[in-house]
């Protein structure tokens, strides 16, 4: 649009300034034809001539004469271009109503503003499908809001039921009694985890990340934050295979990178089949950068959600299991924090296995 309308500016400047000079060299022309005239009839002019008076005076004013008729050629000239313009800023006057209210109707400007007008369709587009991406983000976040309140629910019921019948039941066998509290405490953990969804949603919608970098060993950083995931695999029979490539020394923000790989093996736990493998490499990607392959066997993701896989409250299980689903925010987070650290993540999911890929350049990136 600005490339646009510095060139319109340019034409018309040029459009102007060429017809000032054709009208400079047109009265110049007829007046100096006229001086010739006048000229060569002068030694016949007499006082008793019908004209004589004109013509003296037209002889005696010729260049006063001259300069009025090319101001006023340039007057009436200067104001068919303003109407002009006028013309073109209601037109975009109008096509701007038209993209704020987010209507469907063509934009049409004059000939001769193709750049601008197709700089107003393209607006106009990209305006449409961040309207409809804003409210479907909306609509995921007011499902998801109501899911969790309802999941919110089941685990507080279980808490507080859990709880008064040990209470209540002053001589409820020991094992009996810690069963219930052990359900108590799964169950409360569970809730703990449901309400940092909630602040998730907060921190999300109203912060903004800000990287703090360092240069770490990715491959120490890995390999324990694996060992401390190894409880969470084993809980669902998960064998996980680690092939790290030593010293893979990246510049990064080790808070936010952690937040990374929580979110990403929390998710490879939810939905990986039970007893299956889960392999994880990692190699170097230039002097200070990485290059992380996951694989873990699970149900196929339809490749229409795979699209989605990273938007926010976008969950796979449209089932929302209450013990494995969460605020819809964990790959969406992890997205945007490669993307600050200038990286990339994606996701791909054939004959039942789910691979994600993030690439870390070794280029420091401004934030």
């Amino acid at each position: 649009m600005e490339n646009a309308a510095r060139t319109l500016r340019g034409r018309w400047i040029k459009k102007y300034i060429l017809r000032f000079v054709i009208t400079c060299v047109a009265v110049g022309a007829l007046l100096w034809i006229g001086k010739v005239v006048l000229f060569a009839i002068h030694p016949y002019w007499q006082a008793s001539d019908r004209f004589y008076g004109l013509l003296s005076f037209v002889d005696d004013h010729v260049y006063e004469f001259g300069i009025t008729v090319i101001m006023l050629i340039l007057l009436v000239s200067t104001g068919i271009e303003l109407g002009e313009i006028a013309k073109v800023i209601g037109q975009i006057t109008n096509a701007v109503k038209v993209i704020y209210e987010g209507n469907d109707g063509p934009i049409k400007l004059s000939e001769g503003f193709h750049e601008i007008e197709m700089g107003l369709r393209q607006i106009q587009l990209d305006t449409k499908a961040n309207a409809q991406a804003a409210k479907e983000a909306n609509q995921r976040k007011n499902d998801m809001i109501m899911y969790m309140a309802h999941d919110l629910k089941t685990p507080l019921t279980s808490v507080i039921g859990y709880l008064s019948l040990v209470d209540e039941e002053k001589d409820l066998p020991e094992q009996m009694r810690e069963k219930y509290v052990g359900i108590a405490i799964k169950k409360a953990l569970r809730l703990e985890e449901l309400i940092n969804g909630f602040f998730d949603i907060a921190r999300f919608n109203f912060t903004h990340m800000v990287l703090e970098k360092v240069t770490v060993n990715m491959s120490m950083m890995l390999s324990q934050i694996v060992t401390e995931f190894d409880p969470i695999f084993k809980e669902k029979g998960l064998k996980c295979h680690l092939d790290v490539q030593s010293d893979v020394m990246v510049t990064c923000d080790t808070e936010k990178m952690e937040r990374v790989y929580d979110n990403l093996f929390k998710n490879i736990a939810n939905y990986s089949y039970p007893e299956s493998e889960i392999q994880i490499t990692l190699k170097k990607n230039g002097n200070q950068g990485m290059k992380l392959v996951t694989m873990n066997k699970g149900k196929n993701i339809p490749k229409e959600m795979l699209e989605h896989i990273f938007d926010q409250f976008f969950r796979i299980d449209s089932s929302r299991n209450s013990e494995s689903g969460g605020s819809g925010l964990g790959l969406a987070v992890t997205k945007e924090i490669i993307q600050l650290h200038g990286g990339t993540i994606s996701c791909e999911s054939e004959n039942e296995e789910i691979v994600f890929k993030i690439i870390i350049p070794n280029e420091r990136i401004r934030i």
